[in-house]
């Protein structure tokens, strides 16, 4: 099987086990409230996945052979793949699930900013309002997800690959 066809099976499956948890996670309203639990399901549910979809392609797919290099690919792929089904969730959660999203975390912001500058001046806090509210439409926040969530997933691989790889001596000449 090709490797990118397999990352994209396992990436799929990984967004689909990463949509499940934020499901569970909203229903228990552990997503608003501040929560290290969800970020840490999260990463070690990516780093399992990650993990496990490298070893089977090595040891069920490819003879017990894989290089850092095909193994940090993979390990990326399933994490780009995972973050483009992630994206259309936060997308349709934005949207649907959580439309008062945006004004939560507007307020937040604006606290967070008045608390740390209680001098700050009315212009200088409605910029700093004005990009935020910007960066936070659904489409920025979908490439935003994407972007960072496959830059996880590479962080993530070349730990793993370091692990994980398995190179075949025999076709080293």
């Amino acid at each position: 099987m090709e490797l990118r066809k397999f990352g994209m099976n396992y990436g799929a499956l990984l967004g689909i086990f990463l949509i499940f948890f934020a499901i569970v996670f909203w229903i228990l309203g552990l997503d608003n409230e501040k929560s290290i639990v969800p970020s840490i399901v999260n990463n070690l549910v990516i780093i399992s996945f990650i993990s496990y979809a490298i070893m089977h392609y090595r040891d069920n797919i490819n003879n017990g052979y894989i290089s850092y290099s095909h193994s940090l690919k993979l390990g990326t792929t399933v994490a780009f793949f995972s973050s483009v089904i992630m994206a259309f969730y936060t997308f349709f959660y934005m949207t649907y699930l959580n439309p008062d999203m945006v004004a939560d975390v507007m307020n937040m912001t604006e606290y967070t900013i008045l608390e740390s500058n209680p001098n700050i001046s009315d212009v200088e806090l409605d910029m700093a309002l004005s990009m935020t509210a910007k960066l936070m439409q659904p489409h920025w926040m979908m490439l935003t997800g994407v972007l960072a969530g496959t830059f996880m997933g590479f962080l993530y691989s070349l730990l793993i690959s370091f692990f994980t790889k398995r190179e075949d001596l025999s076709q080293i000449s």
